[in-house]
C-alpha cells in the first residue's frame, strides 16, 4: 500500500511540475543595428605601423555619416585635399552587415575595413584605408 501510494504522490508531482508551453518572447530574438552616426575627425593616421599624422594638415577633415530611419542613409566629406579614400564629397554609404560590421562601403565603390568593434553610440572608430600601392596600409583613427 506504502508503495501504491509513493508512486501516486511521485506522478502527481509530476504531472503539476511539468509545464504546459515555455515561455517565449513573442517578438522573438531582436538584434540591433549599428549605429554610427555623426561627425568624424582624423585623431591619428599610420602608414605602415608609423604614425604620420604630424606631417600633413588632418584637422580640418571631417565626415559627417548620417542614418534615415535607423539605417545608414548618407555622408558629407568636409575636405577633398586630405589624403582619404574617397572621391566623391557625398553619397551614400551602407555597412556590410547592419549587426556586426567589418566594412564600411560607400557609393563611389570604396570600401573601408573596420578595425576591431563597432559599438553604438561609440566615439572611437579604426578603418583602414585603401590609397594607391597595395603595400601600403594606412589606418585612421577616427573619432566624434
Amino acid at each position: 500500500m506504502k508503495c501504491l501510494r509513493l508512486i501516486l504522490l511521485l506522478s502527481v508531482m509530476a504531472v503539476l511540475s511539468c509545464d504546459d508551453d515555455p515561455e517565449q518572447n513573442p517578438e522573438g530574438f531582436t538584434e540591433f543595428v549599428t549605429n554610427i552616426d555623426g561627425d568624424w575627425k582624423i585623431d591619428q593616421v599610420l602608414q605602415n605601423g608609423n604614425d604620420i599624422t604630424d606631417l600633413m594638415d588632418f584637422q580640418s577633415f571631417s565626415l559627417q555619416l548620417s542614418y534615415e530611419n535607423g539605417i545608414p542613409s548618407s555622408y558629407t566629406l568636409s575636405n577633398l585635399t586630405t589624403p582619404f579614400a574617397l572621391e566623391q564629397a557625398s553619397g551614400s554609404w551602407s555597412f556590410d552587415d547592419p549587426v556586426y560590421p567589418t566594412k564600411i562601403n560607400f557609393s563611389d565603390g570604396t570600401s573601408l575595413d573596420i578595425q576591431g568593434a563597432v559599438l553604438s553610440g561609440g566615439d572611437e572608430l579604426t578603418v583602414t584605408v585603401p590609397m594607391g600601392c597595395t603595400s601600403n596600409t594606412y589606418t585612421y583613427r577616427l573619432s566624434k
